[in-house]
């Protein structure tokens, strides 16, 4: 005969917090207009609707590079950005993830001077103004000499 059926309240007070976590995680970056794929140097374009609000860049990366933790915490990129809006240019910007302070990690591991990481980072310049209407991104790459293995170096229009 089978014992009386036992509640187990725990995984719903484990699952929870992660589910809540994971939400907040992506909140945090804000919606998603578009993105310019990499996976490696070279040029990509986005286009997208732009509201006339401001509109943020991550660099979306998946890979490896060398370098103390302290001064390579993020995958090492250079991008330059051509704005264009109704297919007209209206400026242009250079961004890298040196100085960036935000971003979010599916993985990431340190070992001495090795580092591993699929992480979205929000790169630290900003994008002139881009009235509303169709726009357009055209993104040009290129990995840091620090960089060992690139997968993936995206470029992700955000609201936020």
């Amino acid at each position: 005969m089978l014992g009386p059926v036992r509640r187990v309240r725990f995984s719903v007070a484990l699952v929870a917090p992660v589910a809540l976590l994971a939400l907040l995680a992506a909140g945090c970056r804000g919606k998603l207009y578009g993105t310019a794929p990499l996976s490696g140097p070279g040029t990509a374009e986005v286009t997208f609707t732009s509201t006339g609000a401001p509109v943020y860049l991550w660099a979306d990366t998946d890979g490896s590079w060398e370098g103390a933790a302290s001064r390579h915490s993020y995958f090492p990129v250079h991008y330059e950005v051509e704005v264009l809006s109704q297919g007209k240019p209206i400026g242009h910007v250079s961004c890298s993830t040196e100085g960036a302070s935000e971003q979010v990690c599916g993985s990431r591991t340190s070992v001495n001077g090795s580092h591993k990481g699929d992480c979205e980072i929000k790169l630290p310049c900003a994008l002139p103004s881009i009235p509303a209407g169709p726009a357009t991104l055209r993104v040009t790459g290129a990995p840091g000499k620090e960089a060992t293995d690139v997968r993936k170096m995206s470029v992700n229009v955000r609201d936020k």
